[in-house]
């Protein structure tokens, strides 16, 4: 008889539950599985809500005229108040935002926004960056900024369309009375003002007809210009209608784009630079069909003595009241934008008198961003209502498109040519001048500190909690938020809590 092997309960129930997993392979699993947590879709959820709201906002920022690094800057900071870090890529046309995840940017999450309709007016962008101020402030919930941006977008305009026509008109003479001042020329631009003013009220309202508008302004100012200047007001139509495009000079888009350039931001500043250019070329071939459709009278009479030296000084006021009228600031804030205006004409003159044209425009901008951020601190206004109204009095756009104007008339020309480079070196001058006084100057923001680590007492599924439960394993639970510290003042390199940087609109992102 053969001798039987030794019974082993413990091998017997092993191969059974083998056998029964080869025959059942959707058995559930032993209990040793990782549970995930519980508010790890909420957490999810969350990034992803604060990821498209920061790229919401920083499309509005960047329709408000900011540059591109200040509006990385914001959101950084932003995200730091509600507890997360933000990688973000900006660019002129649209930006891309990574929310959460570590610090070698994986993980989290991505979104992305376009910027898309016009720029925003002065009184959009005085309630957007009061937004901003209240976002760095306090955690604000994500329904209630929605609500405020859509609150801001569809604000109505402060003033009248026959006061922004006004306005317009007044933006004109001023500009007009800057660069000639005679009785005859003055009512010239007041008339093509009025005339372009009113095509553009009818331009903004139809967003497909946008994009041919400074062709068709600039082709009808001409005309005019070519038609009337001469038998009418006795002057050069060649005087005339560069000021009545006013709003199509792209004097700040140049300036930002060169300093996009010089803070290593190349893409944005090509970017800029090339919608600049675009623009000029659309004027200067408007104003080559205006040639075309009719030619010039001759002068029946010389032209009338020029005004005063005073002259200049009542066109650097109109120009502060019309962008008051026409772009809808708030008109508490009129002393400070009319005191900026003078300041800056003050110092550029009296800088061109010592050193020439070039230093006069390069201290202009030295004097831009203290002043405009002196101007923030004691009006509560935001700075772009001061550094707009200050780039157009610097007028490259309308020294540009002459010269650019001149090269496609009467081709390239020595008076064209040295016209076009007076403009490169002056918008470098004025770029250059940011950037110095932007230095001048230190903002705080917010910094993220290290990760608080994880405790080796925390809990662990497995590890006497029930099935089910969330647990904080590592590689399970949520990741260690870091914390955002707000200390006054700044702070050594890498350290929590603020980390003083340039601002303005030079500062670094």
């Amino acid at each position: 008889m053969r001798q039987l092997s030794s019974f082993d309960p413990r091998a017997l129930v092993g191969r059974a539950a083998k056998l029964g997993g080869r025959l059942r392979p959707w058995r559930r699993r032993a209990p040793d599985t990782v549970t995930l947590p519980e508010d790890e879709d909420a957490g999810r959820e969350r990034l992803r809500e604060l990821a498209a709201l920061l790229c919401e906002l920083g499309s509005e920022l960047l329709r408000a005229g900011e540059r591109t690094a200040e509006v990385e800057r914001t959101l950084h900071d932003i995200a730091a108040r509600y507890g997360n870090r933000a990688r973000c890529f900006v660019v002129p046309t649209g930006l891309f935002v990574r929310v959460g995840g570590g610090p070698d940017g994986r993980g989290g999450e991505l979104d992305f926004a376009p910027v898309e309709g016009p720029d925003l007016r002065l009184d959009q962008v005085e309630t957007l960056q009061s937004l901003v101020e209240r976002l760095l402030a306090e955690e604000l919930p994500f329904d209630d900024v929605r609500a405020a941006l859509r609150a801001m977008r569809t604000q109505p305009e402060r003033f009248s369309p026959a006061a922004a026509v006004f306005g317009y008109v007044l933006l004109t003479v001023g500009l007009g009375v800057i660069r000639h001042a005679t009785v005859a020329s003055v009512i010239g631009y007041a008339v093509l003002g009025a005339g372009v003013g009113v095509l553009r009220l009818f331009g903004d309202r139809l967003p497909a007809a946008r994009s041919a508008l400074p062709v068709v302004a600039a082709a009808l100012v001409t005309a005019a210009s070519l038609r009337w200047a001469g038998p009418v007001l006795h002057e050069q139509p060649t005087l005339l209608y560069i000021p009545p495009l006013i709003a199509f000079l792209p004097g700040a888009a140049l300036t930002l784009g060169v300093i996009e350039l010089a803070t290593g931001a190349a893409l944005s500043g090509i970017a800029r630079l090339a919608g600049a250019v675009n623009v000029l070329l659309l004027l200067a071939l408007g104003i080559l069909v205006g040639t075309q459709i009719l030619e010039q009278r001759r002068v029946g009479k010389p032209p009338s003595e020029a005004l005063g030296a005073w002259a200049p000084w009542v066109g650097v006021l109109l120009l502060g009241f019309g962008f008051l009228l026409y772009f809808s600031a708030p008109p508490r804030v009129t002393g400070w934008l009319l005191a900026a205006l003078l300041a800056e004409r003050l110092v550029q003159s009296a800088a061109s008198e010592v050193a020439g044209a070039t230093f006069g425009a390069f201290t202009a901008g030295v004097l831009l961003p203290p002043m405009a951020a002196w101007i923030e601190r004691r009006a509560h206004t935001p700075d772009q209502v001061v550094f707009l109204p200050c780039f157009w009095l610097l007028v490259p756009g309308a020294v540009g498109l002459t010269s650019v104007s001149e090269i496609i008339m009467e081709g390239a020309s020595a008076s064209a040519l040295s016209s076009l480079v007076d403009t490169i070196v002056t918008v470098a001058a004025i770029a250059l001048g940011v950037l110095v006084g932007a230095g001048l100057q230190r903002r705080p923001s917010l910094r993220l500190g290290e990760p608080v680590p994880a405790s080796p007492f925390d809990p662990v599924v497995g590890a006497g909690l029930p099935e089910g439960e969330p647990g904080t394993a590592e590689g399970t639970g949520p990741e260690q938020e870091p914390t955002a510290t707000a200390e006054t003042g700044p702070v050594p390199e890498g350290g929590p809590g603020l980390d003083a940087g340039p601002g303005g609109p030079a500062g670094s992102g």
